[in-house]
C-alpha cells in the first residue's frame, strides 16, 4: 500500500494536537521502525509504499501513539548522552534532565583519562553508568537495582556498548548487597510524592517503583544518605538528580547524615535538577 505525504502530515497533526513535540520526525521514526529503514533513509522520502502488514502494524503504532504511550516504549530505545538505550516497562525512560548528572560528572573530573570507580544506585537501563564509562575509558562501575528485569535490561546495553568489560550489575534494595569504595557515586532516585500530578505517558508506561517516594517524594534520599557513607572516601563525589523545587529540603537530608552540598546544577529548563555532595571535612 502506498501511503502519501498528505496521509502522513494528517498523522503528524494528529500528534501536534495532542502535545508531542517534533511530530514528524515521530512519524519517521515510526516508519523507520515499521520498514527497517534508517532514520536518514526516511527524511528524504516523500511517500512510502508498506505490505499489507507493515501498514497494519503502522496504523497499531499510531494509535499506541496517540494514547500517549511513549515513543521509545514503542520501538523500544531512546537516545541518552549520543547513545541508544534499550528500553522497556520495566526501565524508567532514559530522559534529558538526566544528561545534567552526565554534566555534573564531568565538571566534577575534567581528567577523563582517570581510572575512576563508580557507581550507579537505580540504575535501570544503565544510562548513566555506561555513558559515563563511554566517556572514561579507564573506569570501571557497578549499576544497582532492585528490579532483576531491569538489570537485564542494563546487561544487555552494556553488551551492545561493547562495555561489558568496566562494568557489572548487582541485584540490591539501594546499597543493601553493594560493598566497596568509589569515587563517583550518581543516582536517579524515585522523587515523586504519592499525591502528585503525572502526565499520562509517565505514571500509565513507567515503573512505579522508579518514580515513586513516599507521601513527599524523599523517601530514597533520606535511605541513601543514611546509609552511603561506608562506600565514600573523604573525595568521594556524589551527584543527586531531583525534582523541581527539592533543593533545600535534600541538602538538609544531607547535612543531617554528615554531607555537605557542593554543587548546583540547572537542566535545559533552569530548574535546579543536580546536586552534587561529599563527605563533611571534619
Amino acid at each position: 500500500m502506498l501511503i502519501s505525504y498528505d496521509s502522513l502530515q494528517e498523522v503528524a497533526s494528529l500528534f501536534q494536537k495532542i502535545g508531542i513535540e517534533n511530530p514528524w520526525r515521530e512519524v519517521r521514526l515510526l516508519l523507520s521502525y515499521v520498514t527497517g529503514k534508517n532514520y536518514e533513509q526516511i527524511f528524504f522520502e516523500k511517500e512510502f509504499l508498506l505490505s499489507p502488514d507493515q501498514n497494519v502494524e503502522f496504523e497499531k503504532l499510531v494509535t499506541r501513539r496517540a494514547n500517549h504511550e511513549p515513543l521509545s516504549k514503542i520501538i523500544g530505545y531512546r537516545e541518552f548522552w549520543g547513545l541508544n538505550f534499550k528500553v522497556t516497562k520495566d526501565t524508567l525512560d532514559p530522559r534529558p534532565d538526566s544528561e545534567t548528572l552526565m554534566e555534573a560528572a564531568l565538571n566534577a573530573f575534567p581528567n577523563k583519562g582517570l581510572p575512576l570507580n563508580c557507581l550507579d544506585l537505580g540504575t535501570g537501563t544503565g544510562c548513566l553508568l555506561l555513558s559515563v564509562l563511554s566517556e572514561y575509558q579507564n573506569s570501571t562501575g557497578l549499576g544497582v537495582d532492585i528490579s532483576e528485569d531491569a538489570l537485564n535490561v542494563a546487561r544487555e546495553n552494556a553488551l551492545n556498548l561493547g562495555l561489558t568489560g568496566r562494568s557489572s550489575f548487582c541485584l540490591s534494595n539501594w546499597i543493601e548487597n553493594v560493598g566497596g569504595v568509589f569515587d563517583l557515586i550518581v543516582s536517579n532516585p524515585p522523587y515523586i510524592g504519592l499525591n502528585e500530578p503525572l502526565q499520562e505517558n509517565v505514571k500509565d508506561f513507567d515503573p512505579h517503583l522508579a518514580l515513586y517516594a513516599g507521601q513527599d517524594g524523599l523517601e530514597a534520599y533520606q535511605i541513601l544518605f543514611s546509609q552511603i557513607e561506608k562506600l565514600c572516601h573523604s573525595q568521594t563525589k556524589i551527584f543527586m538528580e531531583i525534582g523541581k523545587g527539592q533543593r533545600e529540603s535534600v541538602t538538609l537530608i544531607a547535612k543531617e547524615n554528615g554531607f555537605t552540598l557542593q554543587n548546583v546544577y540547572k537542566d535545559l529548563a533552569r530548574i535546579e535538577r543536580v546536586l552534587g555532595f561529599c563527605l563533611e571535612q571534619n
